[in-house]
């Protein structure tokens, strides 16, 4: 079986290893503002551990580039917009943002991660220009094509805001990378699964596979010591990547299989922390 994971991606397009650095540009979610947020999302959103508040962007990326020399031997690097939502500033700011990411010494791309509903024309103009003068992707957190999930989790848009935003990339050959999560517990097995169909019927590029996992101090840990639902089981999560690996075509670059998460701020499932072991069994039981 043939696919396409990032690493080899992106040898393949610079012709050595490229190492994301994650970024903060310390620009807000619009969905912690308008409401209390999704209910999965920690203090700190999906921000590196190491990275603090008072730090700029070119010292993150300092930073980051040290560590992924020390870890990797790279010596080109993705500036990664990770934290919250990267589109949610006016335009002069986020041009700021992106040409002082890109002006730092190895920087060969951009990956931007965003909300689905925060797209809007001005946004998707500023992406258009810097698609035409470097490597791009924007990241798109998905989660479910089920409005029901999307309700439950609090995410504050509909599973049709995920087309469109697809459909919009798309239309100015921007590529997008989708996150989205199986371990939903009001959805079955067959949902998690025609939940993927739908999403890569959308056309996305790439994909991140996340397991509902829950971090301390969240709303989500709240509901979980109140209602005590089923987690899902590592062995049943190995069965669905499989699958959605099985139901993906050649040309869609896998960015991430399993979610990470520090045994410290984790309630459960615990088996999220063994990441090289889910690893081991998804590529060798598929042959990959």
């Amino acid at each position: 079986m043939e696919r396409t994971f990032l690493n080899e991606h992106l040898r393949g397009l610079f012709g050595e290893r490229v190492q994301r650095i994650p970024l903060d540009a310390g620009l807000i979610c619009p969905n912690r503002a308008g409401s209390s947020g999704c209910i999965f999302c920690g203090e700190n959103g999906s921000a590196a551990s190491w990275i603090q508040k008072d730090m700029g962007i070119k010292e993150q990326l300092e930073k980051g580039a040290k560590i992924a020399v020390r870890r990797y031997k790279s010596k080109k690097f993705i500036a990664y917009f990770q934290a919250f939502t990267s589109t949610a500033a006016n335009i002069d700011v986020l041009d700021k943002l992106y040409s002082q990411a890109l002006a730092f010494p190895g920087v060969v791309g951009m990956a931007i991660s965003t909300r689905p509903d925060c797209l809007g024309p001005d946004v998707l103009d500023l992406l258009n220009e810097y698609n035409k003068k470097t490597y791009l992707w924007v990241e798109l957190g998905c989660q479910s094509m089920h409005d029901k999930s999307l309700k439950w989790m609090n995410r504050g848009h509909k599973a049709s805001d995920f087309i469109d935003a697809v459909s919009k990339l798309k239309a100015l050959s921007i590529q997008s990378v989708g996150h989205i999560i199986f371990g939903i517990p009001v959805e079955t097995k067959e949902d998690m699964l025609s939940s993927f169909s739908k999403f890569i019927a959308t056309g996305v590029n790439g994909y991140k596979i996340h397991a509902l996992h829950i971090i301390k101090g969240t709303q989500l840990e709240a509901l979980y010591n109140k209602e005590k639902f089923d987690l899902l089981s590592m062995d049943d999560y190995i069965e669905l990547v499989k699958q959605a690996i099985i139901m993906t075509p050649k040309d869609v670059v896998i960015h991430r299989l399993t979610a990470e998460a520090e045994p410290g701020r984790l309630v459960g499932p615990m088996w999220v922390t063994k990441k090289n072991e889910i690893l081991r069994r998804i590529i060798g039981e598929l042959g990959l």
